[in-house]
């Protein structure tokens, strides 16, 4: 299998990068330069129109040849039996308590492989923009901008994309685009341990914090779908390590990997920037404190490498957006106004900060108390909760939050609430380094809902409670002494952690409605695109067959601002069919057509559509209003 090639690459730099006395840091390095290795490569065979399959077969090839090289120079391979002896003398000495973390992170890592495999992506966000810009990348062989209605297709960082395009290429089959967070999760298990270990916890907190980690609900939903909040989460962790590590070691290695980490999280998503100010302020700040006070040098290399490297790694996505809007981030009035606090007042903060908690209470018979909580909170400030100055959607709790979209942390939140008490009354006994941490954690999601509009979509918190873990895992050490109570405390997490797991609503493993959507396991793939809004299944394959049997292969897209589009093609991987947007938004609208198409596709129902000159009649009239293909000639 051609998929093999990237495997292959992968291990060969965590072979070349590792260190048996460091082996935590050398795979988060490893992570590091895999990703770079992917973004680079991508973004060079598309700038030259090269990014198709039997490029990237040669590319890998060749990669794979280069690292084998080094490997038997170095005799690399020796390396394994050191690590897997040390590896195996380390679990010897574990306890108990430390085998069963480390074994039940492990079978929940496990579970979310194989759901992830058994089902493809199927939330909304990844049909309607994550997986459709891979499939135009690969119809262009290009990551340049597209005519699209659908604006997140062309403005939001690419390298979660860019990977499980290179996935899915070699594959030939999008069976593997959930690993690619699930590869970070594991990366980010790895890294927030080392940041803990750097706050002064134990090995046994290390092995906790990880534990806490993998059995946030939230996390395991999202570790089997192809959104990419545990993408950046790793490389904000990552950056954080280093952020601490260039404080007692500031050589430049060390300042070029900050550089690169948050790099790669920028190019992962754009929130990035809102949950790490506040740990980037903190680490300024005390720069400025050695060069002010300590008279300590200037170091104008290392800050300027930092710097370079950051914008290198993202220069292609920027020039992009710039060319296209004048912005490299490439939003327009209209984005920033529907995402950004138009007014900012203490009510407003009180309103988003109790909204936002209130959204992790999504359980049933709970979710209820925690709306009509906030709702009485509401009324006695004088707030709307569903103020669009400061809210996208009306706001509500949903009842069964069991989705990657919005899923609850329920346990986790009411342990971060009773955690914030028992840090504000022990502040003066905490490791000074470990309170910095929690103030900036606090700040960061103080700065979220002062500058985002109040959003229903719970996951993007999961980095606020992916950070969190190292200070759950102190405080549970720290407060639960009495081993039952501790015991409890554990048995709370896994029985979580494994219902998340079996009863996943978009792919479970145990289907129970209402628990759960209707889908199964046993039902065929392209069904399970649907879990979540079955009641479209009919008509896309209806559609995705028409274009299929008749062999079109030009076809022009009709689609509102955000419809899925994905579904519409039958492995899009091994075919010639190339797709364009008839319609688009605004900012791409310069953009030029396809001249000639074969047919068009639209969600609205018509009886034809006219389209430069000639006439497409409708020959799906039969479907149920959610997608209708138009073909030149009545069949």
């Amino acid at each position: 299998m051609a998929i093999l090639l990237i495997l292959i690459a992968l291990v060969g730099l965590i072979l070349l990068l590792v260190d048996p006395n460091n082996l935590r840091i050398s795979l988060v390095k490893g992570a590091l330069f895999f990703s770079i290795l992917v973004l680079g490569l991508t973004e060079i065979l598309g700038y030259f129109n090269f990014l198709n399959y039997n490029n990237l077969i040669i590319t890998w090839g060749m990669i794979d040849a280069a690292l084998l090289y080094f490997i038997v120079k170095r005799k690399s391979i020796n390396i394994i039996s050191i690590v897997l002896n040390k590896t195996k003398v380390a679990i010897k000495t574990f306890n108990s308590w430390e085998k069963f973390l480390l074994g039940f992170s492990v079978f929940i890592v496990l579970g979310i492989l194989v759901q992830g495999l058994i089902y493809p992506t199927n939330n909304w966000d990844s049909m309607a923009y994550h997986m459709p810009r891979v499939i135009h990348w690969i119809q262009n062989e290009s990551l340049a901008h597209y005519r699209t209605t659908v604006y997140p297709q062309l403005n939001s960082p690419p390298l979660a994309e860019c990977i499980i395009l290179n996935l899915n290429l070699l594959a030939g089959n999008d069976y593997f685009s959930n690993t690619v967070q699930l590869f970070y999760l594991v990366a980010s298990a790895i890294a927030l341990s080392s940041v803990s270990k750097q706050l002064g916890l134990s090995r046994f907190g290390q092995l906790l914090t990880s534990f806490i980690l993998v059995c946030i609900p939230e996390v395991i939903l999202l570790s089997s779908s192809a959104h990419t909040e545990i993408v950046v989460s790793f490389f904000m962790i990552a950056g954080i390590y280093y952020l601490i590590k260039t404080i007692g070691e500031p050589s430049l290695i060390n300042f070029v990997l900050l550089g690169c980490f948050f790099g790669m999280a920028a190019a992962s998503k754009a929130t990035f920037y809102i949950y790490i100010a506040p740990f980037v302020v903190a680490w300024g700040m005390f720069q400025l404190y050695l060069i002010i006070f300590k008279k300590e040098k200037l170091r104008w290399l290392h800050y300027i490498l930092l710097i370079l490297s950051f914008v290198v790694l993202n220069v292609g996505h920027y020039s992009r957006n710039y060319q296209l809007t004048g912005s490299v981030f490439a939003t327009s009035e209209s984005l920033h106004y529907y995402y950004v606090n138009e007014e900012h007042s203490v009510k407003m903060m009180i309103s988003n900060i109790t909204r936002n908690i209130s959204s992790q209470f999504g359980f049933p018979k709970i979710a209820p108390i925690a709306d009509k909580t906030t709702r009485k909170l509401h009324k006695l400030i004088n707030s709307d909760p569903d103020n669009l100055k400061t809210t996208t959607h009306d706001y509500r709790v949903d009842p069964l939050a069991t989705h990657e979209n919005n899923g609850s942390n329920i346990y986790h939140m009411i342990l971060v609430l009773l955690s914030i008490v028992w840090v504000l009354i022990s502040i003066k006994k905490l490791n000074p380094l470990l309170t910095v941490y929690w103030i900036a954690i606090i700040l960061s999601f103080l700065l979220f809902c002062f500058y985002l509009k109040w959003q229903p979509w719970a996951k993007l918190h999961a980095p606020f409670f992916i950070f969190y873990s190292i200070v759950l895992a102190h405080f549970l050490m720290k407060t639960l002494k009495s081993k039952i109570l501790f015991s409890i405390a554990i048995f709370g997490f896994v029985c979580y952690a494994t219902a998340i797991l079996l009863f996943n609503w978009s792919r479970p493993i145990i289907t129970y409605p209402p628990f759960t959507s209707k889908i199964k396991i046993t039902d065929n793939r392209y069904k399970k695109y649907f879990s979540r809004f079955i009641r479209y299944h009919k008509d896309y394959k209806i559609v995705s067959n028409q274009i299929a049997s008749h062999n079109l292969k030009s076809i022009g897209l009709l689609f509102g601002d955000y419809d899925m589009e994905y579904q519409l093609f039958l492995n899009p991987y091994r075919n010639n069919i190339k797709s364009f947007h008839i319609n688009s938004h605004e900012i791409c609208e310069q953009i030029p057509m396809q001249e000639k198409l074969d047919c068009i596709v639209s969600t609205k129902y018509e009886h034809l559509i006219e389209f430069r000159g000639e006439k497409y009649y409708n020959v799906t009239k039969g479907n149920d209003g959610y997608l209708y293909l138009f073909l030149k000639k009545r069949f």
